[in-house]
């Protein structure tokens, strides 16, 4: 072994964090306690012991693995309690949500044709293009213009009674990893339940029951509140 290989060894407790801070998948479930410790020091002791030089006892693992999985919920806490810092929450009632169906449509077509329409709406709508769908979020009066002139030419639903809230995050926020999970969990944990989440950087929609949107939105401006 070389005297720069020497140098670069790490510990068995850095060892194992550089192995699983390399995975988010297997961070996001260290953070949420549902990993078995003994099976993943299993599975990571040989990278373990090539970043350490060194042979590792399968409990000095799962010791180490639990400290660095107690560390992500502290971590994880603090990071994500901030998350909303200085965030813009501004709330829209009265919603109605389209959603065509892309079924031997180009949905590129059906995105023009809504395009060419804007012009007579009230308001600029929201658009989502998804696998097979595209949904569109208008004023409950412009759904009834675009039903009526796109309801013939494509499988389309109308929901009407819909709100959407916008969250736009500070730059600070940006990198922080979870913010959808934060949010929903959070209106979640408040009896608050989405329709769909359309998580951005910095912008984000979310799309509930109208009978919801007050409630959620207070919750919201709580959380920036607080901070």
């Amino acid at each position: 072994m070389s005297r720069d290989q020497r140098a670069t060894q790490l510990s068995t407790a850095e060892a194992v964090g550089a192995v699983i801070r390399r995975n988010y998948v297997l961070y996001e479930a260290l953070r949420m306690k549902v990993v078995n410790y003994h099976a993943l020091a299993a599975r990571a002791g040989p990278r373990v012991e090539e970043l350490t030089g060194k042979k590792t006892k399968l409990p000095t693992l799962v010791v180490a693995i639990k400290r660095f999985s107690d560390g992500i919920a502290e971590e994880r806490a603090t990071e994500l309690e901030k998350i909303l810092d200085d965030a813009r929450v501004t709330l829209t009632g009265d919603v109605a949500e389209i959603s065509f169906r892309a079924s031997g449509v180009p949905p590129t077509r059906i995105l023009e044709d809504v395009l060419k329409m804007v012009p007579r709406l009230t308001t600029l709508p929201e658009i989502m293009q998804l696998p097979g769908v595209v949904k569109v979020l208008v004023d409950r009066e412009d759904s009834k213009l675009i039903e009526k002139e796109m309801g013939r030419r494509y499988r389309m639903t109308v929901e009407r009674g819909m709100a959407k809230i916008g969250v736009r995050i500070s730059p600070r926020s940006e990198r922080t990893v979870g913010l959808a999970t934060f949010i929903t969990e959070l209106l979640f944990r408040n009896g608050v339940v989405l329709q769909g989440a359309y998580i951005g950087r910095p912008d984000s929609l979310l799309v509930l029951e109208e009978r919801f949107g007050a409630r959620a939105y207070d919750i919201l401006r709580e959380r920036v509140a607080a901070h």
